[in-house]
């Protein structure tokens, strides 16, 4: 699941994600690119070791985290926590965990003064496990959760640098999602955010460091959920990232949607509100904080503003000091901004269809300098993406949505053309591409060139437009979002006759393709053929990430994950249908798909194909066989 758009996961996921075809054509784009761009964390060094694989097997591998104050690594070796020296092999110290816990280095965070690390352990013991398989063959258990499972306890600890001396930090209890944001600057207090396990009621609190005790600053609740994926487990990152709460000397500022859109408030240490630091009807709605310049008194932060275009961003600056809001840069394409040791001068990542990837460089008023740095785009056709956005009416006939339009590059207007829908549809990832690093607009090109139609849409229950429109399918998962789908497909083909909806097939990845499946399912005389990849399959056996998006646990709400099931309703299938899973899949297990095409022999249905790729991950489209075979797939049932 891809959930943060900052510049770094990003680049990483571009060419992690990517198929070989495009990772080499983007290799040759980014020819250059300025290491300036680059947002190291602060803890990392290039000596730390890797000491496993990330969260999911797709993302990047932990590794020690490193103190520049007293030139040491924090580490994790078989369940342990340890320090060593910045040029030594030795352990300054090694803390075993307690009997049936371990020590992991996810969320490790030195104190600015180096004095102290806090870290947690782990207690998985009541966790269920799922069996991974590499490309060797060799099977290994790994802890994995479901809907209404256990989860793990995480039980974090301060430990003195010098001794290992540990102290263990009161949690509050019924608040399983807990994570670590930031030391204070004397290094004395630690802020951390935790959250109940529907993420109804997520809280800012303060942690003593000579006593461990938790003391909460200001409680942020919501009828649906706050905040959703980033709370889960493993993502402590995405939060620092973002910067949910930026703390200064004596205040702190807090992102929120209370007010029905994503704006900042600035708050002080007792959990007073200063005042709100954005307002939708000056910026919008705020996408995320981009640069904190503390001496200047100023939050940079990137926001929605333009209603027409309510997908494009726009570069803001908020006063820290007193009510005032300024628009820096509204240059079409923007990305992502990086301020290269705390300087005045911005520098701006802009990419758009076709052949823009560059970075601008501006003062922090705004006016443009230069350009530093192209793109080079000598392989790239200026028709290489034959596109057209377009906005259409939902199914309420009311609300406007955004749809992208691929066409092959000899296009013929006289012609028909088979249409492929790629679909996501969840609560926290956009597919309408509005620059050059989404890998489903690379993929999917490939497919226009070979005689389609490609077309993307990002309907209600999608992010980016505000909590009600994202919370249109809030408890309703799968039930409500293809009605956007199929009124946009069908309006679009009112007005472009090239668009041949009887044939029509549609393809997703992960959730997308749960949503792929059930518009088999549910529109059998619509979509005629469907490619599903890595798929999520059944929500009551979805990941925890499902709970918070359906409001309650499978066991607490049967009848409402019943009517979001699909496996129930396999007795429609009539399309064509070819599975995809990675055998090494932790994010969402092979087990899945092994599950729905037994469903699928006990119904005799034969008109289905089974793919498993050894040893593969979660991102099967990464293997090289995938992207033609899944063009072969789309020709054999569509032309």
């Amino acid at each position: 699941m891809r959930y943060n758009r900052r510049l770094a996961i990003l680049t990483f996921i571009f060419h992690l994600t990517f198929t070989i075809h495009a990772q080499h054509q983007i290799s040759a784009i980014m020819e250059g690119f300025p290491s300036v761009m680059d947002k190291p964390n602060k803890q990392d060094h290039p000596n730390a070791k890797v000491l496993g694989p990330g969260f999911f097997n797709h993302l990047p591998p932990l590794r020690e985290q490193y103190s520049s104050v007293v030139n040491q690594f924090v580490g994790t070796h078989d369940g342990n926590l340890y320090t060593r020296g910045l040029n030594s092999e030795t352990y300054t110290w090694s803390l075993p965990p307690e009997e049936g816990l371990y020590w992991h280095i996810d969320n490790v965070l030195w104190s600015p003064n180096g004095q102290y690390i806090v870290a947690k352990q782990i207690d998985d013991r009541g966790v269920p496990e799922i069996l991974l398989t590499d490309d060797a063959e060799v099977s290994t258990p790994k802890k994995y959760s479901r809907a209404g499972q256990s989860i793990p306890k995480h039980i974090f600890y301060i430990i003195e640098q010098k001794t290992g001396h540990q102290l263990k930090i009161e949690l509050q209890q019924g608040l399983p999602y807990v994570h670590v944001l930031e030391w204070n600057k004397k290094g004395d207090r630690i802020f951390i955010v935790a959250a109940d396990r529907l993420m109804k009621v997520v809280h800012l609190q303060s942690v003593d460091v000579k006593t461990g005790k938790v003391t909460t600053i200001l409680t942020e609740r919501a009828s649906t959920y706050v905040l959703g994926l980033e709370l889960l487990q493993g993502y402590s990152s995405a939060l620092q990232n973002n910067n949910l709460a930026v703390f200064l000397d004596d205040k702190f500022t807090w992102w929120s949607e209370r007010s029905g859109y994503k704006q900042i408030y600035l708050y002080d240490y007792k959990g007073n509100l200063l005042r709100p630091l954005t307002s939708f009807t000056e910026n919008g709605i705020v996408e995320y904080i981009d640069h904190i310049d503390k001496e200047g008194g100023w939050i940079y932060f990137l926001a929605h503003s333009n209603s027409a275009r309510p997908y494009d961003l726009q570069l803001f600056k908020t006063n820290l000091n007193k009510p005032e809001i300024i628009k820096v840069i509204d240059t079409p394409g923007l990305m992502e901004l990086q301020v290269p040791n705390d300087s005045d001068t911005l520098w701006v990542l802009r990419s758009q269809l076709p052949r823009t990837l560059q970075i601008d460089r501006y003062s922090s008023q705004g006016k443009y300098y230069d350009t530093a740095w192209r793109g080079n785009f000598s392989d790239i056709s200026e028709d290489h993406f034959n596109y057209e956005y377009v906005t259409s009416k939902a199914a309420d006939n009311k609300t406007e949505l955004q749809a992208l339009i691929l066409k092959p590059t000899q296009f013929d207007s006289t012609k028909k053309y088979p249409v492929v829908e790629y679909i996501y549809g969840g609560n926290f990832l956009n597919v309408v591409a509005h620059h050059l690093l989404e890998p489903q607009l690379w993929e999917m090109n490939e497919l226009a060139q070979a005689g389609f139609i490609a077309v993307f849409i990002d309907g209600r229950g999608t992010p980016g437009r505000g909590k009600k429109f994202r919370d249109f399918s809030y408890g309703k998962f799968g039930q409500v979002e293809l009605e956007d789908h199929i009124a946009v497909l069908k309006k679009l083909a009112q007005d472009r006759s090239y668009m041949n909806l009887e044939q029509l097939g549609v393809i997703g990845h992960s959730w997308g393709g749960y949503f792929a499946l059930r518009a088999l399912l549910d529109a059998p005389d619509f979509y005629k053929a469907g490619h599903i990849n890595a798929p999520a399959l059944e929500p009551s056996e979805f990941r925890v990430a499902i709970e918070p998006f359906m409001g309650c646990f499978p066991q607490d709400c049967p009848e409402l994950y019943k009517k979001s099931s699909v496996l129930t309703k396999l007795g429609k299938l009539k399309a064509p249908l070819m599975i995809v899973h990675g055998t090494n899949d932790d994010d969402v297990p092979i087990d899945d798909s092994y599950k729905l095409v037994s469903l699928l022999d006990q119904r005799n249905y034969q008109n289905y194909e089974f793919v498993s790729y050894k040893g593969i991950d979660h991102v099967v489209m990464r293997n090289p066989e995938w992207l033609p075979s899944m063009i072969s797939f789309f020709k054999k049932h569509m032309k």
